[in-house]
């Protein structure tokens, strides 16, 4: 209906639904339960003459609402919300592969999606291999390799791949593919648009937007690949709740303006960190020095509010850089109202060391992200603290 994606993410999910007090907002359900007044509504129910929810774990009303507005913006025919976003990878996974299949992931993500695939996945038969950006796809691909695995951008050196020219080959091969695309949003790429199986969003990043709520999301345009996937979440139980659902409904609808925010904030601070002195290095997709900035200016409408750089010094002055800062919060998570900031081989990879260098991710090492504070005082900050190193 809507052209527009800012639209859509005020609009879409919520429009059609029948609201009886004529609020403009949708309200929540806060139940589990929900009854039949007679035998026969339950018969109706399960020949499809009736609609509605039979129980809290097989979803809710705002949920489904999260889910219609998600399908709408990455461009999917459905879309299934959870309680998180690990649990959307590894409820798909699981849902797609069985003992004796084989993935490929691109190594440079998120260090439990790594741990999963590496660690977890063995228990149940399904071997993985990692592979980096740059690397040929073909040597890893086995006669039962089923899924290709990657992030766009990359956590947390933020690598874009080719997607066109990965979806080409992968489709001769006949694998599924699947993208993490937390660190975009549908604002700034919408993979489905290259014919990608499947996109994930962990929502608590920016599609929650706010740093209160944990949720995720997979989207697809195959009805077979979500009804696989539905039926192993109604399983596993890992249904986003009422309030959750309420919560990132109310989000979504300042998606647009708030990337809007976020890619002029981490391209403004990108800017400044690459020409200081004390900064070793700089990734963020934007920039010309990006190894990958032409290909994210082909396909990336935006670049993210977040920057990951490195200084010229060591771990301990790094840590006193980072604890000197006034304004963001030293805390794993990213792109909410307030600026967040991680030496990432510490807070995320303190007792795995030797996995985290293994991947370039040393002590001084920092992961930002941008919030909606006046750039002015964000850069004033930066300034302070580099003058403490």
């Amino acid at each position: 209906m809507w052209k527009k994606i800012g639209t859509k993410a005020v609009h879409s999910g919520e429009r059609k639904r029948n609201r009886e007090n004529r609020s403009v907002t949708i309200s929540t359900e806060q139940t589990a339960a929900y009854y039949f007044k007679d035998t026969q509504q339950i018969i109706d129910f399960y020949q499809g003459k009736l609609k509605g929810v039979k129980y809290g774990r097989y979803g809710c009303p705002t949920q489904h609402a999260v889910e219609e507005k998600m399908a709408d913006l990455d461009g999917g025919n459905r879309a299934l919300a959870f309680a998180s976003g690990m649990s959307a990878i590894t409820t798909s996974i699981l849902a797609l592969l069985k003992n004796g299949d084989h993935l490929v992931f691109v190594g440079d993500c998120y260090r439990n999606t790594r741990r999963f695939f590496l660690d977890i996945l063995p228990r149940y038969g399904i071997q993985s291999t990692e592979i980096q950006i740059g690397e040929d796809i073909n040597r890893c691909i086995r006669k039962n390799t089923k899924v290709f695995f990657f992030e766009i951008p990359t956590n947390p050196f933020l690598r874009i791949i080719d997607i066109g020219e990965t979806i080409n080959f992968l489709k001769k091969k006949e694998i599924i593919s699947i993208v993490d695309s937390t660190f975009a949003s549908p604002i700034n790429i919408r993979p489905l648009e290259y014919s990608v199986d499947l996109v994930i969003h962990s929502a608590t990043k920016y599609l929650g937007g706010h740093h209160d709520l944990l949720a995720g999301i997979v989207i697809g345009k195959s009805d077979f690949l979500m009804k696989a996937i539905q039926e192993h979440r109604d399983i596993f139980g890992g249904i986003i709740d009422p309030h959750t659902s309420y919560l990132l409904l109310r989000s979504l609808q300042t998606l647009g303006i708030r990337m809007e925010a976020h890619n002029k904030r981490g391209l403004a601070v990108a800017k400044y960190l690459e020409q200081h002195p004390k900064v070793e290095r700089v990734w963020y997709p934007g920039m010309k020095s990006h190894p990958d900035y032409l290909t994210a200016k082909k396909q990336m409408e935006g670049f993210g509010g977040v920057v990951t750089f490195s200084l010229k010094v060591n771990e301990k002055q790094t840590s006193r850089f980072i604890d000197s800062l006034e304004i963001p919060y030293i805390a794993t998570n990213f792109c909410g109202p307030q600026s967040l900031i991680e030496q990432h081989a510490v807070l995320t990879f303190y007792n795995d060391r030797k996995t985290a260098s293994g991947h370039g991710i040393e002590g001084n090492l920092i992961r930002y992200s941008s919030g909606f504070e006046d750039l002015d005082d964000v850069i004033d900050d930066f300034d302070q603290a580099f003058s403490k190193i």
